[in-house]
Parts: structure tokens; sequence; C-alpha cells
């Protein structure tokens, strides 16, 4: 490593800290534009703690749950919330003198201003806020709505109680509605959905209706305002687009039927006939239209006559001169050029009106099919007391400024809330500034001395330049409106800038503010912004004596795909021919090479930066979008290079490998005769059977007719496929089980290997596939409460929805990062690469405009109105303006590093890039600061010095620079005798115990009596004894495949054994149903063994432990000699756990014979010589 090198105390450094220290003030209300990397979260906490300290006059700071301070993400509110803590936790413990400077420098006072008491107060910060009720409030903004709606709910019109759902399970209920819709259209409105589906195109009706869904708040609002009257709704949205009375066929009938001057058409086309080839081709056209009987036919040929083959407006008279001297008729009808004829201004009128029309039938087929959907996707969510993120934001928007309890809510609300505090704001959209304004709207009432000595306050912090979240209602025009409306309330606001940046070095921003500064205009973008705020951007690196780079690299030349075996190649993977691969393949060795040669980057050690080589986690690879291959590619690459790669930061649960391994076991427990999930099985890592020669083949081959690959694998004799074979017995006999229950005995319960299906997978798939089945276990336990215990249920959820997981990458462990720019927001890297740069900016993607105060479904750019080619030109603009602010977050990333890359974009003409591209922008900055003419334009090219390389350590740069010394140290081996291994009691015995035949006569009817009867006894006892019989009835009659006399019996077994005087001690109060044990003994247990199994009753008193197992046999038998050898190895090896456990006390060990019923105390000879029969024959 280098020197410690300290960055300079500069004028910009004091300046910065001084615009920090204003920002923090919480004696007055700010607004701050904050560049990327300037300290927005320490200035935020800087704040809160302020507002915490007693005042310099002695009164006290403000109390936790009078701030409310609201941010964009939960991962922002979860880390602001821990550094606000850390800081409070250091203050609790610290000195006076240290914490005498430590505030000073907070609040700007000298340390000797601080007295004892003083100092108190600020210790007993810690312990205040963690004893608030609910805690310090900083949360995002659909967490305070949730708070607001559960205090309020009867006022809000929401479900007390209500929860909260995510994305996919609000798909799920939104698919569920609008295939509803669309079934009852197909009765009642079929003439309507066939136009919406012959109108959406190739998307059809059901993703047409998906449009429609995006801003369905807003179409609700309207639908309501006019109490879903469809007739009045059509009436309103037929006056706001203009549109004529009459249908598009009445229009094209009339037009083209008695208001066609047909004779003096047929006068001209005769003539034209005559000309030259633009005559003649025109009057051939004339002809056809007259020759032409259908209306819409004859259109179509007729508008050729006005329009270019690509639809634009003729600009040349669609004949010659020479035929309108001859015939003045043929320019009085078709002229384009210098004014219009009276044909041609009919015909543009005419269009005019029948887009019109179209837009009306579209949109009112759209609203008629659609707003039922909306309708019954609002009312499933009502039946489950459900709300989505949109419905969080619109009731409290609604409770809170349009209701007539707003003012009291307000009320309310307002005697606890004193300050304010707006994180990330430029991405606050138009509804949530609504709550702002409500909340914040009487902050600046009341005069005088009160007033001025104990304001509230508003603090907004956010920078217009990092706003990337429109599809979320983010608009960053709002951010300066905003400012001067809250300017007109209080005249004290203060407005600040925060241009020094923490973060990257001095290269990086001049990089950056140059592609800001110097970019093209953009076409049709709107001029909001008034003219004092228009600025150019300015950055100041702090590190101002830390040298970096920005790279651009050329863009390789398109080349020729080259043909690959098609059995060597995936049939949707990418070829490595491609511009993508090729780029993927030349980042991964540049990787390599950067980390191979110990190239440095600058290290922030605490007390000061030094240089030090690079390692796999200071690099964060950014690109647009995980679709395209680009993405995947990436990842591909740099494992091929042997780096280690953090994987993707976002992925579909059902997509990966892991998930589907675990949802396959399920589907062969559901189905055992699926042949092709068994053998996925058989390979998979759960058994890992992966020699086809060996195994699958000779299992799969030569099958008669009908047999199944289950049934094959149950004949088998080989010793692993019999191995096999009873683990996949275990999996059918668990598949009455919940999916959680199913899913912990496949993945914690160790196998006859002694290894868990954790471990297994761990084993074949490494530890990324950890996460996403995590998530489907707690997709699992979400499920088991809400829907019946059902496998195939659960499949089916899984495989309809698509869950997404999102992986946090925030801290990089000893991994390369490879992320979209919107998940690496808020993140940093010393190296950032760029390989995504050279397409075009993604259009706005609306198919829904508001024109004149009303939704207008326009899918097509044909034939669409003039006011929603403006809307949509506008929105292309406001698109291509985020798709520059996105390449803003992207370089900022940097803090010493930054490549540029690209891979070939379109044809072979041009440069291999879009000209309003990324790529595009970036060199455009990059000539402007390293100038380079002809061929050095396509050379690598580096503004900043080269990067220097740094002696490797022990922690150098190779592929082990990812793991730790200690992880790659040769670990002894443990002798089998000595490692845990978790046990089911009868596995205690050496030979295979006899089991039931598992195609056995009645197999299925015993093994359900016992199932119910010990629910029966597991759930009655808590129930009232004057209730019980009704309550067994009840819970036997759910299961319709019982006859009324085996319900009958099994209710007479359970309700026998509980009114049973001798059972009396079984069910007395402190005894557990269910009950799991998990333990080891020294004295009575082989070395290394413990037990995990389940006991259906364990009572403990202050004398004894009572361990009881129902059993279901019949007959009884008469004496504990006549037991099972595993019955009572079971009851041994719980005995011997307890015995250790509680050596004070007696442990007492009995079968409960539901058959009698009678209790059966199990002697303690015999249990111990059960035990020792065992440990003998291990």
């Amino acid at each position: 490593m280098s020197d410690i090198v300290i960055p300079p105390d500069t004028d910009d450094f004091r300046k910065a800290v001084e615009v920090q220290a204003r920002s923090a003030d919480p004696m007055h209300s700010a607004f701050v534009m904050a560049n990327a990397g300037s300290g927005k979260t320490k200035v935020l906490i800087d704040r809160v703690a302020r507002l915490l300290l007693r005042r310099p006059d002695g009164r006290p700071g403000a109390k936790p749950d009078s701030i409310l301070c609201i941010t964009y993400t939960k991962a922002a509110a979860s880390e602001m919330l821990s550094r606000l803590f850390k800081t409070l936790g250091q203050w609790s413990v610290m000195e006076d003198d240290p914490l005498r400077k430590k505030l000073a420098q907070l609040q700007g006072r000298k340390a000797s201003a601080y007295n004892a008491e003083d100092l108190q107060v600020a210790r007993a910060l810690f312990a205040n806020a963690l004893e608030t009720p609910g805690g310090l409030r900083i949360e995002t903004i659909h967490a305070f709505c949730a708070r607001v709606l559960r205090r309020f709910p009867l006022e809000a019109g929401v479900f007390p109680g209500f929860t909260e759902i995510e994305e996919d399970e609000a798909y799920a209920l939104w698919n569920e509605a609008r295939s509803e819709a669309v079934m009852s259209a197909q009765q009642n409105l079929p003439d309507l959905l066939d136009l919406l589906a012959l109108e959406g195109g190739h998307e059809g009706a059901m993703l047409a209706l998906d449009t429609l869904r995006s801003i369905g708040t807003a179409v609700l609002r309207f639908a309501d305002h006019y109490d879903s009257d469809f007739d009045v709704m059509d009436d309103v949205l037929r006056e706001r687009l203009q549109a004529p009375e009459a249908s598009v066929e009445e229009l094209l009938d009339l037009a083209m039927g008695e208001a066609l001057p047909a004779a003096d058409i047929r006068t001209v086309a005769e003539l034209l006939l005559t000309g030259g080839k633009t005559d003649v081709a025109t009057g051939e056209k004339l002809m056809a239209v007259l020759a032409t009987e259908d209306a819409g036919e004859r259109w179509g040929i007729y508008r050729t006559v006005f329009r270019t083959a690509s639809g634009d407006l003729r600009a040349s008279n669609p004949y010659t001169k020479g035929m309108a001297e001859a015939l003045p008729l043929v320019a009085s009808l078709f002229q384009m050029k210098e004014g219009f004829g009276e044909e041609a201004a009919r015909m543009l009128e005419l269009e005019d009106r029948l887009n019109r029309a179209a837009a009306f039938a579209r949109t009112s087929a759209m609203v008629r099919v659609g707003l039922p959907a909306l309708e019954r996707y609002r009312d499933l969510k009502r039946a489950r007391a459900a709300l989505d993120f949109d419905d969080l934001i619109e009731h409290t928007r609604i409770l809170l400024t349009a209701t007539g309890m707003s003012d009291w809510v307000l009320y309310k609300l307002d005697g606890g809330l004193s300050h304010l505090l707006l994180d990330e704001a430029q991405d606050t959209s138009p509804t949530q500034w609504e709550l702002v304004d409500a909340l914040t709207g009487e902050f600046d009432a009341g005069e005088g001395i009160e007033r001025a000595q104990d304001p509230r306050t508003l603090f907004v912090v956010g920078d217009e330049k990092q706003s990337i979240y429109s599809f979320q209602g983010a608009d960053p025009s709002q951010l300066l409106k905003q400012y001067h409306q809250f300017q007109a309330r209080n005249s004290d606001l203060l407005k600040e800038t925060m241009e020094m940046s923490f973060r990257s070095g001095p290269e990086v921003l001049e990089y950056v503010d140059t592609v800001w500064n110097q970019a093209p205009p953009i076409p049709n973008a709107p001029v909001e912004t008034p003219a004092e705020e228009s600025n150019l951007v300015h950055h100041v690196s702090w590190r101002s004596d830390q040298h970096g780079a920005v790279e651009l690299w050329p863009i390789p030349p398109k080349e020729e795909e080259t043909d690959e075996d098609a059995w060597a190649r995936p049939v949707n993977a990418m070829r490595s021919s491609s511009p993508k691969a090729r780029l993927a393949t030349d980042v991964a060795k540049a990787v390599r090479a950067m980390i191979d040669a110990g190239e440095s980057i600058w290290a922030d050690t605490g007390e000061g930066w030094v240089q030090r080589p690079v390692r796999p986690e200071d690099i964060l690879i950014l690109v647009r979008g995980r679709t395209g291959g680009l993405f995947d590619a990436m990842i591909g690459a740099l494992k091929a290079q042997g780096l280690p790669v953090a994987g993707a930061d976002r992925l579909k649960l059902g997509d990966h490998i892991g998930v589907q391994d675990c949802l396959n076991l399920m589907r062969f427990a559901a189905l055992p005769e699926r042949d092709l999930t068994l053998a996925e099985i058989l390979r998979g890592p759960f058994l890992g059977l992966v020699d086809d020669d060996r195994y699958l083949f000779e299992l799969a081959s030569g099958r008669n007719r009908g047999e199944t690959l289950w049934q094959r694998v149950q004949a088998s004799a080989d010793p692993d496929v019999k191995a096999a074979s009873a683990f996949l017995q275990m999996l059918i006999d668990n598949a009455h089980l919940p999916p959680f229950d199913f899913l912990t005995a496949v993945l914690d319960v160790p196998g006859a290997d002694g290894k868990t299906g954790w471990e297994k997978l761990n084993a074949r798939l490494g530890h990324p596939a950890r996460d996403p089945v995590q998530a489907l276990v707690a997709e699992a336990i979400a499920f088991d409460s809400t829907e019946p215990a059902s496998l195939q249920c659960f499949i089916a959820r899984m495989e309809a929805g698509e869950v997404e997981i999102k992986r946090d990458l925030a801290a990089p462990e000893r991994e390369i990062r490879v992320m979209t720019v919107h998940g690496a927001k808020g993140l940093q890297a010393p190296v950032v690469i760029l390989p995504d740069t050279t397409s075009a900016p993604k259009p706005s993607g609306g198919r829904i405009h508001e024109i004149n105060g009303v939704p207008v479904w326009s899918p097509r750019k044909d034939g669409e109105l003039a006011e929603v080619t403006a809307a949509r030109a506008l929105a292309d603009a406001r698109a291509e303006e985020e798709h520059r602010r996105l390449l803003y977050v992207a370089l900022t990333r940097a803090q010493d590093r930054l490549i540029i890359a690209g891979h070939w974009y379109g044809g072979q003409k041009g440069g291999g890039y879009h000209d309003r591209s990324w790529y595009a922008l970036c060199l455009n900055a990059m000539d402007r600061l390293v100038p380079a003419e002809g061929e050095a334009r396509d050379e690598h090219r580096r503004f900043g010095g080269a990067p220097s390389t740094v002696p490797k350590t022990g922690q150098g740069g190779g592929a082990k620079a990812g793991f730790p010394d200690w992880a790659l140290q040769r670990v002894e081996d443990t002798p089998v005798a000595a490692r845990r291994r978790f046990s089911a009691p009868t596995s205690l015995l050496g030979r295979d115990m006899p089991v039931m035949a598992p195609f056995g006569e009645g197999r299925e009817a015993r093994l359900k009596r016992g199932r119910l009867i010990h629910a029966l006894l597991q759930y009655l006892p808590d129930v009232p004894e004057g209730d019980r019989e009704t309550a067994g009835r009840n819970f036997l009659a759910r299961d319709a495949s019982l006859e009324e006399a085996e319900r009958e019996e099994m209710l007479a077994a359970a309700l026998g054994v509980l009114q049973d005087p001798a059972m009396a001690g079984v069910f007395a109060p402190g005894g557990r149903a269910e009950a799991a044990i998990i333990g080891s003994s020294k004295q009575h247990l082989p070395e290394g063994v413990v037990i995990n199994g389940r006991v259906d009753r364990l009572v403990v008193s202050d004398t004894e432990v009572l361990i009881v197992d129902f059993k279901t046999d019949q007959p009884a038998p008469d004496t504990p000699e006549g037991v099972g050898e595993s019955y009572v190895l079971q009851m041994a090896a719980y005995w011997a756990v307890l015995s250790e456990a509680w050596p004070d006390r007696a442990v007492r060990a009995a079968l409960c014979w539901t058959d009698g019923p009678k209790l059966m105390p199990l002697p303690e000879e015999m249990l111990l010589a059960s035990l020792k029969r065992a440990g003998s024959e291990v």
C-alpha cells in the first residue's frame, strides 16, 4: 500500500462544510439540491440529531415522535436509521471531553458551552429513541401511509387490520379480475371485445387491459366522478375528443357514397389515364375507387391518392402540370401543393373525423370492458382486506385532502408532527407531494415569539439529475414547482446547493460535467424550468489530489457471425461471435488483466486514503437492463475468466435452478407418475445420480408399455437407486404436509447420508442458490397462512406468478457486481464499467394519454389524433431526458476509474451506436476533453493518467482474491464418529426396520385414520370439554372422502382417550402437543448423534417429565413386551435426551393406544435395553 493521503483543507471544502451546517440547522426550513456523492445522507442524520439535542438556550430538543423522515426505499430508511443509532449510541458511552468536541462540531458551538446537563441529555438520546413508541419514524412513503391508515381506518374507508400485498400477489388478483371481465365481455359485449383485440394488435385484449391497470387509479377516479354511468362517460369522452356522433362505418358510408363526386372523379380519371406515369398511377387509383363497392376498401384506395406509402401527406400534386392545364377540374379536386383542392381538403377533414371517431370507439370499448376488471380487482382486494402500494397512497391522499374528516385527521396528526424531512425528493410523485402539502400546511401558521423560538420545519433534499423512476410516478419537474410554493408560504426558506462530491475523483467529475453540460438539446423537450434555475451543473471534488481516469473504448466493428454446431449451443444461447458476447469477453479479460497487474485504486482507511491493488469487490459493472443478453453474457464471461462474480441482483424466483429442484420434489410427491420430473430429481442435487449410463439410461430404457420410471426405481437392486427410492418414498409420504413443512423436511432434516438438503444444494449449486431457495421457503410460509395446505395449489401459485427477489449487493462480498443502473442507485465503487451504452433511448411506451382531462387509448401511431401525437412526442422527450439522467447516475457511481464501452448497434452503416445514445454523449464529452481527429477517434482514449500498479499483499488480485486465507487452507478430515449427525430415533439401528408395504391393502385408509386421530388429539385438548364433540365433528366433516361411520369411529377413539381418567396426567396443564425434541445424550447415545424428532405430547411439571406418543394400531398390544421394536426405540431415544436435559426430575415414557383406550408406561429397563441393542448394531 502507499502512504496515507488526506484531502486538502481548501476553500471549496470549507464552503461545502458551511453549506452542510446551514442545511442541518433545525431552526430553519430548507430546500437542498444535492449533487451525487455530496453527503446528503449525512446532512439528514445531522439534522435529525440536532433536532433531538437541547437548544443552545437550554430548551429541550424535539421529541423523537415529533420527527418524520420520509425516504424512497426501505434500504435507504434502514441505512439512515442504522447510522443515526450508531451516532447516538456512540454518544451514550463517550467521555465528557470527546463528547463536547463532537457536539460542538455538529452544532457549530464552542466545546466549553456544553455543561454536564447538556452531556447527560445527549447521552440519554439513544435510550429515548429506543423507548419511543413505534421508534424513530424514518420510513418510506408507503410505510407512512400504512401507519396513518391503520390509525384512521374507518375515516379512510379501509378495513382495520388490513394487509399490504406485494406486486406478485397483486398481479395474481389482477389476473383473476381481468379474466373474469373478459369472460363477461365475451357473453355480453362481444363486439367491443373484438374491437379491443383488433386494436390491440399483437398485444391482444388481455395485454391491452394491462395498459389500463397502469393508470387504474385515474380511471377509477374518472368513473367514480360519473357514478360509473357508461353513457354519461361516453358523452364526456365524445365531447372532450370532439368526436362525431356517427361511427367510423357511418362516416365512411356517407363520405365514400353519396358525398363522393363520382362523375367528376371519373372524368378526371379518364383524362389522367392518357398522361404520363404519375398521371396514369393516379388515374388507375381513381378508377379502382369507382369500381369498389365496399366503403372501407374504397377509402383505403382513395387515401393513397393524397398520402405516400409511408403515410405522410404528399408534398407534390398527384398529377402533372399539363393535365391541370388541360382540365382545371383536376387541380380543383386534387391539388396538394400550394393549397388543397376540394377533395383533398374533404379527405383531410374526413381523416380527422375518422380518427376522432375511432379514438372514441376504442377508448369507450377499453373503458366498458376494462372498468369492470378494475372494479373487480378492487373488490378482490377488499375481500382480502388487502391494499397494494397504489392503494396506500391513494387512500391516504383522499383521507388527508378530500374527505369531510380531513381537517380532523390533520389536526390529530398535526399535533404530533413538528418536523418533516423528505429525502430523494426528485422521485416524489405529484400525488405524494399532495400528502406533503397537506402535512405541512400548518407549519407556517402562527406569529410572534412562539414561532420564532421553536419553529416547525420542513427539510427537502433532492437532485433533479437523479430522477430515474418515472415508471413509478416520479416527476422531477415538481421539485422546483414545490420549492416556489413553499417559498411563497415561508419567505425564510433556505435554498442551498451541495456541489462538492466526497465520492469521486476530479477527472471523473470534470468528465461528468462535460457530458451533462455539452449534451445537445432534445427535440420536443418541455421547457418547464425557470431561466434562473437552468444553470449548468458543476461538481467539485473533495479528493482533489487523488487522481483517477475516464476511459472510452472504441466500438469493435461488426463481424460476420460464424456458424456453430447446433448441438454444441443451447437453442436460446447467444452466439459467441455476436457483438454482445464479444464485448462481454473483452470486458472480462480487461478485468482479469487489471486484477492480475495489481492496478491501483484509492481506499479510505478511516485515517486517510491509500493506494492498494484493485480487488474483485472494487469493480461494479452497470447495464441498462437485465434482458437482451448482455447482462447474462457479462456474468458468464467473468466466470469463464475465473473471476468471482455476485450474480444477478434481481432474480425471478421460478427461473432459478435450485427453486426448480425444490418444486420438482413437490411435483413428484403430488404425482409420482411424472417421468420427466423424476428424471430431473434423480440427476439433481438431492440425489446426484448424474451418471446417465449407469443410472438413468438403465432405469428408463426397455420399459414395458405403461411402466413408469418410479416403478423401475422401486424395483432396482442398485444400492444407490435403493437409497434414492427411500428418499422418494419419503416425499410421497409427506405429500399431505403444507408446503412449508414439506420443504422443511427436505431441507433441514438430514438424509440417510447424514447431509441436509441445504448442504446438498450448496455442494451442487454453490452459495448463490441459498437466497432464492430461502425466498421459496418464505413464499411457502406466506402461502400456508392464507391458503389451503396443498402442494398442488402452491405449485400452481408458483407457476402462475412471477415472484421476483432482490438480492442486496450494497455491501460487496469479495465479488464483482453486475447490476442495472436502477439497482445501483445509492451505491459506489472504485472502478465502474459501462458496457451497455450504444442503443437508442427507449420511447415512453405510453399507450394511454390524457387529452383534455380524459384517458385516450392509442396503441398505434398511424391514425392517431394530433393531440395524441403531440402528447406522445412530449412523453418521448421526457423519456429521453430520463435516459440522460440515468447516464448521470451511472457515471457518478465511480470513485476513481470510469470505463465506457459498447457493442455494435444497428446495421453495417454508421459508427455502431445511435446518435442519441449514451455512447454518443460520452464521445462528445471525450472529444472536448481529449480532442482527436480521423482514425484517432476510433482508438482507446483516456482522460486522466494511466493507472499505476501497487505491489500485491496477502489480499492480492488473483482469482483467489475473492476468498480469505482460511478458505484456501486444507481442512483436516474429521473422524466420522466425531461428526455431529442429526438422526431420527429409529435410524439408531444399523439395519432397516420393517415398514408397512407401500401398496398394501388398506394402507392409505390406515394412514389417514392415524393422521386424523392424531390431529384430534393435538387440537381438542385446547377446546372446552363441552364443545369437543362438536368441534371434532366439524373437523372431520371437512374431509368429504370419509364415510359417516368412519368419522364416528375416529371421533369416539379420540374422545375416549380424552375422557379416560387414566389420561388426566397426559393432558394436564403445562403439556405441549407436537413438541420437538432435539438433543444428544453422552450417557445413552453414540457420540456425535443428535436426535431430531417430535413427540405427540410432552408434559413437564416440577417433579417429573412425561413423554407420550399416540398410537392408532388395531388391535393394541396387551403388555409392553408386545410393542414393536421401532416404537420402543423411538421412545427410548426421547427418554435419553430428556433425562440428560432434566437430571433432577423423573422422566417417564408411555404409549397411548387409542384402541381401548389405554395408557401403557414403558419400563426404564426396557428403554435401556433397546438403546443398548441399537448401540451394538451401529
